[in-house]
């Protein structure tokens, strides 16, 4: 495995340009990190403190703290005003960036009452390895949000409650429980490290109840007959006693496949190298479960957490290589291009991931004795590349609909859908002789004509369309199509004698009277359906 990490690098380093300098994007916090700085709220009793850096605490500052109090500590205190919406927004969008870590992340909730702020949930159960181990991993993903302008700090445990509470409340930057240690490594910690109010933490201080070990040596029911089931809920979490997994925000996938980088890939074509090599992944993972990709999505990790994604479509299973590369390699434009999608690479990509989302069984197929298996033909290579640059509604195909109406016997489906359309439900067609003559091009809808015509059921004589006059020099029919009398929409129609006629020119053209003369009307309507090539 990392031998083949070692060949993908080298190869994409080939590609690549030029020496990526370390980003200063505006994420990163204007003010001097290391200078004291906090986020105020105005609240009850005048701006108070909701947050503080390292560098305020370390000077005394306290969330909670009044505003005035804290400069009579520190007067040149940097502040600036809670943005809570802003603040949401960016912890989704940094639960998106995580997922390059693992697909199972989750950002916790945002409490307008939390002074601790809020975190990012990882299920990272079978991830770890691919970084190195849990440490390597949390020290890889606190030096990058270190970088993008946050003072992170994590745990690792085999519950969430006690990963949470060792992240907040350890000794250590970073915190990793034992499999079955997690009452040893929790029962030291403030009762606050239950993820329970302020109130409640503090009427438990009061009866001397200080820490979580103080709580799991007594009996529960008094406890929870005096804080309420919440404070039980919140034991049996933390211990394992109640199950709490993350639910992430990502839909699970079938497939994956997954390249991160230790320097960012910042020109497009190693880019688009990493995106085949990735393909290359996805294409093995598919051909060991005998399927095939019908929707494909690209994520593309920039260095400064922005997260772009790209989706595609396949009119069938699809599991070469090539042409899943080459569906995101036309989406793939700088700034300012002329098609595809516009992306800005910036300081560059670190990470890439290619996603089946869905997938159909797929065999290997045999176009003769002498070829190898395919996967497809040109056709539907042609479909899948012009869907997904076009858009999946702009190329469009026929299907077979039950109904002997012209225009009702077709229906124009997106082609990357067609296959999914149930031609099931389409009657064979019951002829006696040879079947009646269609126009390639049909009007839609029909054009009014003016016709003389023998009475009650004769062919044109002559026509008027399109302000032109036509001479009929031969014609075929009546071809008789009654209307469809159960549906509702044709409870008032009338029925259709369908001629084909040819003026003196040869021109070619089919015509229907709507309405037989004399039983259903008085004054037939004649309209021009269609043109014969």
């Amino acid at each position: 495995m990392g031998l083949r990490a070692e060949m993908q690098q080298s190869e994409i380093a080939r590609l690549r340009g030029r020496k990526s300098p370390r980003p200063s994007h505006g994420l990163r916090p204007s003010h001097n990190q290391a200078a004291p700085f906090a986020l105020i709220e105005a609240q009850q009793g005048g701006l108070r403190i909701v947050a503080v850096n390292s560098a305020g605490t370390q000077a005394g500052i306290r969330p909670g703290q009044r505003l005035a109090d804290a400069r009579t500590l520190i007067p040149g205190l940097d502040v600036v005003e809670r943005d809570m919406a802003g603040d949401e927004a960016r912890l989704v969008k940094l639960a998106a960036w995580a997922t390059r870590f693992t697909p199972w992340t989750r950002a916790e909730e945002l409490s307008p009452l939390a002074h601790e702020g809020a975190g990012l949930f990882l299920d990272i159960s079978g991830c770890a390895h691919l970084f190195g181990g849990e440490t390597a991993l949390l020290q890889d993903l606190l030096t990058r949000m270190n970088r993008l302008g946050h003072d992170a700090r994590a745990g690792v445990a085999d519950t969430l409650g006690a990963a949470w509470a060792v992240a907040r409340h350890g000794q250590q930057k970073i915190s990793i429980v034992k499999p079955g240690a997690e009452r040893e490594a929790i029962s030291s910690l403030p009762t606050t490290a239950l993820r329970i109010s302020q109130g409640m933490a503090d009427d438990l201080t009061r009866l001397g109840l200080m820490t979580i070990g103080d709580l799991l040596g007594r009996p529960r029911a008094p406890l929870v007959a005096r804080f309420g089931a919440v404070l039980g809920r919140q034991l049996d979490a933390i211990i394992g006693a109640r199950a709490e997994p993350v639910a992430p925000e990502a839909v699970r996938v079938p497939a994956r496949a997954r390249l991160l980088f230790a320097d960012p890939l910042i020109a497009l074509d190693g880019i688009i190298a990493a995106i085949a090599l990735a393909a290359r992944d996805l294409a093995g993972e598919l051909d060991n479960r005998q399927q095939g990709a019908r929707q494909l999505r690209l994520r593309l990790y920039r260095v400064d957490a922005e997260l772009f994604t790209f989706e595609a479509g396949t009119s069938q299973a699809l599991r070469d290589a090539d042409r899943i590369a080459a569906l995101f390699a036309e989406k793939l434009v700088p700034s300012g291009g002329v098609s595809g999608s516009d992306i800005d690479i910036g300081y560059g990509i670190e990470g890439v991931v290619l996603e089946a989302c869905a997938v159909d069984a797929m065999g290997a197929r045999q176009k003769d004795l002498t070829s190898g298996p395919e996967d497809g033909s040109s056709l539907e290579e042609l479909i899948d590349r012009l869907s997904n640059r076009l858009g999946a509604n702009r190329v469009m195909q026929l299907k077979g609909q039950a109904s002997h109406i012209p225009e009702r016997a077709q229906v124009a489906v997106p082609a990357l859908a067609a296959n999914d359309f149930k031609e099931s439900d389409v009657p064979p067609l019951v002829m006696y002789g040879d079947a009646p003559l269609r126009p390639i091009r049909m009007l839609t809808p029909p054009e009014p004509v003016e016709v003389v015509a023998e009475v009650p059921e004769g062919p044109p004589r002559q026509f008027r369309w399109r302000r032109m006059l036509h001479a009929v020099t031969r014609a075929d029919g009546p071809e008789r199509l009654a209307p469809e009398w159960w549906l509702p929409a044709d409870k008032e129609a009338a029925t259709r004698d369908y001629f084909r006629v040819e003026d003196g020119e040869g021109r070619r053209f089919w015509l229907y009277r709507d309405g037989l003369y004399e039983r259903e009307t008085d004054a037939p309507r004649w309209f021009m359906h269609g043109v014969f090539a």
